[in-house]
């Protein structure tokens, strides 16, 4: 990527130490991106290898609880806490490229809490929507898969903050080894769980305390460091609308990803529900780049020369699009010749609607890297109301245009409506960043 994406462009001088330090910070963000990546692939390994033990050692009821009460759990862990740590990230990592990585860490607490109150108000508006819907009727009940979710969610929510909060201070490698260390955890937790009891209070205890113990290991150390083990309560209900807006926009996105799935649960048959499935494994192969990526952006364009600059905001988008164009339309075009020879092989041909739904989808993974930068860049911008609104519009506009061609065109049908709202969300950012950046310059 061209040099003005991780760092101001070689020779232009800091307006703040009248040094180039566009070469250094550069080098950072290149080796973060690679530390980050290295890290995702060996969680992402550790995670594969959890969810092999319990399927292979758990009963089908058991398994199913298992799934319901993890998905869940991360939907409330990344959605309803996205907000507040996103937030955080950003402000401490703009500050600390202003001050110095000498300054103590400052709203950690804060963000620790109001994180934890948005999951409780998010899983507490969940109970009777999914008890209306007989969510988890068949597995104890949807209060009772909700309530243990909720108890996984704050230890994971406090655990990614952790990790946002290394990262703020470019300590890359830091925030993947703690990545790593709650995968072992889980990973650890899987095998007790098949090797003691399959009952759900069994499962969801050794989840639940697996993850607070986590949880409390990660946060202590930089709670200690910013001396904010006490704080006055009043400032835990300040919920700033950055925040709320933020938040509305990781549940949208959260969204996102699950209403293909749960159209198609609904309205189509078996064979074609693992068909979607399949297919959506095989686009997140290839989309293995897109959380690192998403994890330096979020930093780099947190930094106090993208803030200041719309020039540069401008810039990170129209360059990366321009430097990214042909190797990332190589890479999808590789990946749509290969995919009728190489999914035969791998599923021995027993979904082969498979095929037509991942080249589809293809164009969503030629939208994710081509702008990767444009959602990150409206948050530099202040511009978080926009960014929900887009996502929201585009939530809406998926789950309408899914069940309006799912029974008549299937998982093609499903595939081609996803792909296009998606690709719509992305360019309606990118314009909205690029316009606002013009007219901040004039």
């Amino acid at each position: 990527m061209p040099s003005s994406v991780y760092g101001r462009v070689e020779g232009e001088e800091d307006p703040q130490t009248g040094t180039t330090g566009g070469a250094t910070l550069g080098r950072i963000f290149r080796r973060g991106l690679l530390t980050t990546f290295a890290f995702d692939l060996v969680t992402s390994a550790l995670a594969a290898a959890s969810v092999v033990v319990l399927i292979r050692g758990l009963s089908v009821s058991s398994y199913a609880y298992t799934t319901l009460f993890l998905t869940f759990a991360q939907f409330a862990g990344a959605g309803a806490a996205g907000g507040v740590r996103t937030r955080y990230l950003r402000e401490e990592a703009e500050r600390v490229s202003r001050i110095g990585d000498e300054a103590p860490p400052r709203g950690f607490t804060d963000a620790l809490v109001r994180g934890t109150l948005f999951i409780v108000i998010l899983d507490g508006c969940a109970i009777p929507i999914a008890l209306l819907a007989g969510f988890g009727s068949k597995l104890g009940g949807a209060g009772v898969v909700i309530l243990a979710a909720t108890g996984f969610a704050i230890g994971l929510a406090a655990v990614e903050l952790a990790v946002a909060h290394y990262q703020a201070r470019k300590r890359f490698f830091a925030a993947g080894v703690l990545r790593v260390i709650r995968a072992v955890a889980l990973l650890a937790a899987s095998f007790a769980v098949v090797l003691t009891s399959e009952s759900i209070a069994a499962i969801s205890v050794w989840f639940i305390a697996t993850m607070a113990v986590i949880g409390a290991v990660a946060v202590l150390p930089i709670l200690r460091q910013a001396h904010q083990l006490v704080l006055n309560r009043a400032s835990w209900l300040r919920f700033k609308s950055e925040e709320l807006w933020l938040s509305f926009y990781y549940v949208a996105a959260a969204g996102f990803a699950y209403v293909d799935v749960m159209v198609a649960g609904a309205l189509l048959n078996h064979e074609q529900v693992a068909s979607l499935g399949a297919a959506l494994r095989y686009l997140a192969v290839i989309l293995g780049a897109i959380p690192a990526l998403g994890a330096i952006l979020r930093v780099r364009t947190s930094q106090y020369d993208v803030v200041d600059s719309p020039a540069n905001q401008k810039r990170m988008i129209v360059e990366w699009i321009r430097r990214g164009t042909l190797p990332t339309g190589l890479l999808v075009g590789g990946a749509a010749l290969l995919a009728p020879v190489l999914i035969p092989v791998i599923d021995n041909g027993r979904y082969p609607d498979s095929i037509p739904a991942l080249q589809i989808f293809l164009g969503t993974a030629l939208s994710a890297y081509l702008t990767a930068p444009a959602a990150n860049v409206l948050m530099a911008q202040r511009r978080f109301a926009v960014l929900a609104t887009i996502y929201a519009v585009g939530l809406l506009a998926n789950l309408v245009g899914d069940i309006a061609v799912a029974r008549s065109f299937g998982v093609v049908g499903i595939a081609v409506v996803s792909t296009s709202v998606y690709v719509a969300i992305d360019i309606a950012m990118v314009l909205q960043g690029l316009r606002y950046a013009t007219r901040q310059r004039r």
